[in-house]
């Protein structure tokens, strides 16, 4: 499973195939979360990862084939040229759900069909088929949120890029009450944060949240 697949899985409702959070914030989540795989193995690099708020720009370091189509055409897409993250996000976001989605549909993990919003407005729905699937981080993400002994023990970087992603879209509430974890859910909120601040991809994608806020309400 890519980093992203686990990511989709936790913002999409297992009875109703629903996004949980707003789809652009899903897409920003996914497309934060193959950056941040490919960060961590090696294919991309950053200038000044220590700096969060400033990131330099993105570099291609390994562009040899991952041997994963979505890994791959994230990586083609960042090779023609160096890219700030913000950049990079709106660059790859498009088509990445639905990519994602296509291919869990392929392995039997979720289902696909045609709802109605307001009766007359289609949406896609992607319930679950096999929920096991998705309990496994759901179980590692869970220990990493509710014990400092588990995330000092461990080093985790999945579960650190997804609670730095998740802060950032604003879907760290609806998850953990989702997994049981209602009564946490501040808590977990504070850890996220500082997770988030700490992690360039998941600076990067709350900078463009919060542009996308302050025009709204503009």
């Amino acid at each position: 499973m890519l980093w992203a697949e686990d990511i989709l899985l936790l913002l999409t409702d297992q009875r109703t195939g629903r996004l949980v959070v707003p789809w652009n914030m899903a897409d920003l989540a996914l497309a934060g979360s193959v950056l941040g795989q490919l960060w961590r193995t090696g294919r991309i690099d950053v200038d000044d990862p220590d700096h969060p708020r400033r990131p330099g720009r993105i570099r291609v370091v390994d562009a040899s084939p991952t041997g994963d189509d979505v890994l791959d055409r994230v990586l083609a897409a960042l090779a023609d040229a160096d890219r700030r993250p913000v950049a990079a996000l709106h660059r790859i976001k498009a088509g990445i759900r639905r990519a994602l989605y296509e291919r869990l549909q392929e392995r039997g993990v979720v289902s696909h069909r045609q709802g109605r919003v307001l009766i007359v407005l289609p949406i896609d729905e992607w319930p679950s088929r096999t929920p096991d699937v998705r309990a496994p981080f759901e179980e590692r993400l869970g220990h990493w949120w509710t014990s400092s002994t588990y995330r000092e023990a461990t080093d985790d970087v999945e579960c650190a890029s997804a609670t730095a992603l998740l802060s950032a879209t604003g879907a760290i509430a609806p998850v953990a009450r989702r997994m049981g974890l209602a009564p946490r859910v501040r808590s977990i909120q504070r850890l996220a944060a500082q997770v988030r601040e700490a992690s360039w991809v998941g600076s990067a994608v709350n900078r463009i949240r919060t542009a996308q806020q302050a025009a709204t309400t503009a």
